[in-house]
């Protein structure tokens, strides 16, 4: 009687077969490339939402600057000078308290929001910012309804 004896070859490696199903330093690169064109797409993506955003804070900012500055007709039966009379009532305003704070009355981009009466198109005021160039003019301006 013959004895056969076989014998099975085993990896030398200390991770068995998985040594032979890792990933190529190409693959690697390729799916790092991958990753950072997402990164960069979505860098670009979240800059255009943060400028809308900053649109719709001013219009909202200019309704409730509307709104003070209906209220100062209302009580002093003559439209204020400028946005800062709603911070502080001038001297000859019949009512003399702060309807806003001087945060109030600053855009998202750090300036003063301007005031302008009479408006344009025959309304009595028009409340408008600058936008982010911070000058007057160009498309960037918001205006009030």
């Amino acid at each position: 009687m013959k004895i056969q004896r076989t014998f099975r070859h085993r990896s030398l490696s200390p991770l068995g077969n998985l040594y032979m199903k890792a990933f190529t330093l190409m693959e690697m690169m390729l799916v790092l490339a991958i990753i950072a064109l997402l990164i960069a797409v979505g860098a670009v993506a979240l800059q255009n939402v943060q400028g809308g955003a900053e649109v719709t804070a001013a219009e909202a900012h200019m309704g409730t600057l509307k709104t003070a500055v209906i209220q100062f007709k209302t009580l002093n039966r003559a439209l204020p000078a400028n946005l800062e009379a709603l911070v502080k009532p001038p001297a000859n305003a019949r009512f003399k308290k702060s309807l806003l704070e001087e945060s109030g009355i600053t855009d998202p981009w750090g300036s003063r929001y301007q005031f302008r009466s009479p408006g344009k198109n025959g309304r009595p005021f028009e409340i408008y910012s600058y936008g982010p160039d911070k000058k007057d003019g160009g498309d960037d301006d918001v205006f009030s309804d």
